[in-house]
C-alpha cells in the first residue's frame, strides 16, 4: 500500500498548490470557469506566455481540446465572459487574434501567488 506524500516532498508541495488553487476557484468572488473552458484558456495562456499570437482559426485546430465546432463555442463563451478578446492582426486585418483580458491576467496572477506561497512554505 502506498503512503501519502510528505508535505515537504515535491509531490506534497504540488498537492498543496492544487489545494490552494481549488480553494481560490471555489470562492464566491472567484469567476466561474468550467473545466473545458479552463483547459482552453490555459492553452491560450501558454501561447501568450511565450509571446506567441494565436488566431481564432489556430485555436480551433487545438484538436486535443475538442472538435473545431466545440472549440468555436468555447472561444465564444470565453469572449462573452470577458476572459479573452479579439484583436486584429497587424499584418492582415481580417485575421482575428485572441488576446488575454485583465480578467484572465488577474486570474493567473492569483494562481501564481498561490504557487509562490506554496513554494515558500515548502522551504
Amino acid at each position: 500500500m502506498a503512503t501519502s506524500p510528505k508535505k515537504t516532498s515535491p509531490a506534497g508541495t504540488y498537492l498543496r498548490f492544487v489545494q490552494l488553487a481549488s480553494e481560490l476557484k471555489a470562492r464566491p468572488s472567484s469567476p466561474a470557469l468550467e473545466p473545458d473552458e479552463g483547459a482552453l484558456l490555459d492553452a491560450l495562456a501558454l501561447h501568450w506566455r511565450d509571446n506567441k499570437t494565436l488566431a481564432v482559426r489556430e485555436a480551433m485546430a487545438l484538436a486535443t481540446l475538442g472538435s473545431p465546432s466545440t472549440l468555436h463555442r468555447r472561444i465564444s463563451w470565453l469572449r462573452t465572459q470577458g476572459w479573452i478578446q479579439d484583436q486584429s492582426s497587424p499584418a492582415n486585418q481580417r485575421i482575428k487574434l485572441l488576446v488575454p483580458t485583465d480578467k484572465s491576467l488577474v486570474y493567473y496572477g492569483m494562481l501564481g501567488a498561490a504557487l509562490m506561497r506554496t513554494a515558500k512554505s515548502a522551504l
